[in-house]
């Protein structure tokens, strides 16, 4: 276990297309993004209507209760209205929920999102990391998981179920343990489900309803990957209705704007939209995965989630130089190699149709055969 202060780091996530139209070698219209894990049906027709009829209340401020959004937010989630915060995306609320709560000791595994260490950081504390086991395909072992919670003297604790990167889901089994644990100790636990609504029962996995009124446990909330709109910046927080008062009382009143929230509304109300994701996620997902698993010297690990992290280390290519001839040719990879326990390993690719995975595939037949691999 390490831990880590504060550090400025550059731009390292996925779906910067902006860089990678910037250089002129790929004009923006023909870039392929598989670095950001975004629902590759792209935005709902409804939530498309909803923007395009809420032009014209721009010249108003947007309403700062954000009541409409709060509503179906709850319903789609089953909390109350008072336990929901709505914000400028998952991050956003991050930041809010760590300050709130004066987290100062976090444990956070690694590999994880970069966001957690930068938040935690920023609120003058120390980001305790917890290795995950790469044999295990980075699953969290929970009995470890609490071991760890006690020895370095963590007050917090941050995890994240579909897991980014890796992509596993925690079982109800595992769900349990980590709550009872909870319930049993002082330490806060923050539950990130940005990508719980990818699976289909996702919500009986949440901890959405627990989290409702406890104050030591809450839950973030995306809407940007499912409902592909990370242009407009959308999410939510929902705890304890105190901790909530107490972070809508600090911020900008108008922190979520009005496009946003009349598409929150729209994309919440799109059940069809829903539907065809689930119907047709798991055969894109296993396509991309038989197609990698038949190049040689790469090795996908098993999601559940819409994206896929790719073992690249037995191919004689870095992550950064397949990221680099990828890019080359118009397709944008997640480079895994910022995420301290990868290296020049691994790769991260979101799952899109079937046409995207063919464009990536024989993409990558072609680096593979520059190598002599084919």
């Amino acid at each position: 276990m390490t831990a880590k202060k504060a550090e400025s780091t550059p731009y390292r996530h996925g779906g910067d297309v902006w860089s990678a139209a910037q250089d002129g070698s790929v004009p923006m219209g023909e870039i392929l993004d598989l670095s950001a894990n975004i629902n590759f049906l792209g935005l709902s027709p409804q939530v498309r209507q909803a923007i395009v009829e809420g032009i014209d209340q721009v010249v108003h401020y947007p309403d700062p209760k954000c009541r409409r959004l709060i509503d179906a937010l709850a319903d789609h989630l089953a909390v109350p209205p008072e336990s929901i915060c709505a914000g400028n995306g998952a991050v956003d609320l991050l930041d809010h929920w760590l300050h709130a709560v004066q987290a100062r000791r976090v444990l956070i595994p690694e590999p994880g999102f970069g966001q957690y260490e930068r938040a935690v950081a920023a609120q003058g504390g120390v980001a305790v990391r917890l290795p995950l086991d790469e044999k295990r395909q980075f699953r969290i072992d929970v009995e470890a998981w609490k071991k760890a919670l006690h020895a370095e003297g963590c007050d917090t604790a941050i995890l994240c179920t579909p897991h980014n990167p890796a992509g596993w889901v925690w079982t109800e089994k595992e769900k349990q343990a980590v709550l009872a644990h909870i319930e049993s100790s002082p330490v806060r636990l923050l539950v990130d489900e940005s990508f719980l609504d990818f699976l289909p029962d996702g919500r009986a996995l949440s901890c959405c309803p627990q989290a409702a009124g406890n104050d030591r446990l809450a839950v973030l909330y995306s809407l940007t990957k499912f409902f592909a709109i990370p242009g407009l910046r959308l999410g939510a927080l929902i705890t304890d209705s105190d901790i909530i008062k107490g972070i809508v009382s600090r911020r900008d009143p108008w922190v979520v704007n009005h496009l946003a929230q009349a598409a929150g509304v729209a994309a919440l109300a799109d059940h069809d939209y829903h539907r065809k994701t689930w119907e047709r996620l798991p055969q894109e997902r296993n396509y991309l995965f038989q197609q990698l698993s038949e190049l040689p010297g790469l090795s996908p690990l098993s999601s559940d989630s819409n994206f896929s992290l790719l073992n690249v280390a037995e191919s004689g290519i870095s992550s950064t130089g397949w990221t680099e001839r990828l890019r080359g040719r118009g397709i944008l990879v997640r480079n895994c190699n910022t995420f301290l326990s990868l290296g020049e390993r691994y790769l991260r690719l979101a799952v899109r149709d079937k046409a995207a995975t063919d464009r990536l595939i024989e993409a990558m037949r072609a680096v593979l055969a520059e190598e002599g691999m084919l």
